[in-house]
């Protein structure tokens, strides 16, 4: 098996202590961000000023990327840009689906947690859970990747039932009803939407003890680069380890580090 040489630094920390910069290509990169931001053409002055850049540099960065198709030269001598980076950015997007976006993340906050951790999305008018890691402990809870569960009742369905249409919420209830599943379950319909409109504030879903006695669970939504919801991360821990205090203040904020890093690495920048 090949070994990657020792002379090129794969390791994040190395190359963060050493300088391996480019400024020719930090410099379109830039010229990049700033003609996708820009609603009018610009010319190579405002470019270099705005972006302070030397104007010879800026000339040049932009005559390259004009030869390679990335922007447009107006009749006025100013520049936009072109389709050329969405024709193949988005041939990325279409490979970065929300279990390659989110596998990272996943794993991260389980190994920070050990607790039950998922990645679900909607399934009809049901979370299915694509990714499920278990929990360490000796008293545990276990799943599996392909599980269906009712969604007014724990937090993976909260949260994708809060950020979903109305309509779809309504089409969920109309379906499914509300089964109880324990005592603390949602029985009516408004009790679920005020639920719902507390869960859009805050950004999180908790069920505690809704799905089972003795569990509680933490999720938060993943959007894609549409900003629509793509699916949820969160974790499920029971009673005899946490409180809910600890869950929200201890827990929540790993929960929600690992949904905003899926919805970055799906291109979701709100």
């Amino acid at each position: 098996m090949l070994k990657p040489s020792s002379a090129w630094p794969c390791n994040p920390d190395t190359v963060a202590k050493t300088s391996y910069s480019a400024p020719a290509v930090t410099g379109a990169v830039r010229i990049i961000e700033y003609l996708c931001k820009s609603l009018d053409p610009k010319g190579v002055s405002e470019i270099s000023q705005e972006l302070g850049l030397n104007k010879n540099m800026t000339f040049r960065l932009l005559h390259t990327l004009q030869k390679e198709g990335w922007i447009v030269q107006e009749e006025n001598c100013k520049y936009t840009m072109s389709l050329v980076p969405y024709h193949h950015l988005a041939k990325t997007v279409e490979r970065m689906d929300l279990v390659r976006a989110s596998r990272n993340p996943l794993q991260t906050l389980w190994k920070k947690t050990g607790e039950s951790c998922y990645l679900g999305k909607v399934d009809d008018t049901k979370t299915i859970f694509l990714e499920h890691l278990d929990s360490v402990r000796t008293v545990r809870i276990t799943a599996s990747a392909g599980g269906r569960f009712f969604m007014h009742c724990a937090a993976p369905g909260k949260v994708l039932l809060a950020f979903s249409g109305e309509e779809f919420v309504d089409r969920v209830i109309t379906e499914n009803g509300l089964p109880a599943q324990t005592s603390h379950t949602h029985r009516d319909p408004e009790s679920l939407k005020a639920d719902l409109i507390e869960i859009r504030k805050r950004g999180y879903a908790m069920d505690l003890e809704e799905y089972n006695d003795g569990l509680i669970c933490l999720a938060a939504p993943v959007f894609d680069y549409k900003g629509e919801l793509a699916g949820t991360i969160g974790l499920s821990v029971l009673t005899l380890h946490y409180s809910q205090k600890e869950l929200e203040e201890d827990l929540g904020p790993l929960v929600l580090d690992a949904a905003q890093e899926s919805s970055a690495a799906l291109g979701y920048q709100g």
